[in-house]
């Protein structure tokens, strides 16, 4: 018999601590390279994660979050908690498990300096600023 899921309390408690997010979401990370597709930009060393499916409600092969459901039960925690503490954490809604790796600002400022041939360097910094 399996030990039974953590309440929604006991899941935050848990996985409040820095140390054990940080360990939570290593691993979920590295489930999720082996998951997903690793798209390369073309003529770059930048590349990003995909799940392979057009997100879309309509689109019946789209499963936005069954990896991470899978790994939830496993752990035993409350899956509503953790997604939760991880767009905290990326500081971003989401959409898809896909975008957990995805760094949606290096996408594209790699895609302009594909576009432009110009890095676009960060706000703040020496450089052109992404307006």
């Amino acid at each position: 018999m399996s030990k039974p899921i953590l309440t929604p309390d006991a899941t935050y408690l848990k996985l409040n601590k820095p140390a054990e997010f940080k360990r939570f979401h290593q691993e979920f990370n590295a489930l999720l390279k082996k998951k997903l597709k690793r798209i390369n930009v073309g003529g770059s060393s930048h590349y990003y994660y995909f799940c392979g499916e057009i997100h879309d409600r309509n689109n019946r092969n789209w499963e936005p979050f069954l990896n991470l459901w899978s790994y939830t039960d496993r752990k035993q925690l409350d899956f509503y908690v953790v997604k939760d503490l991880i767009e905290e954490h990326i500081g971003r809604e989401l959409e898809c498990k896909c975008e957990i790796l995805r760094n949606e600002k290096a996408t594209r400022r790699s895609q302009l300096h594909k576009q432009f041939g110009v890095d676009f360097g960060e706000p703040g910094k020496q450089g052109v600023d992404i307006v």
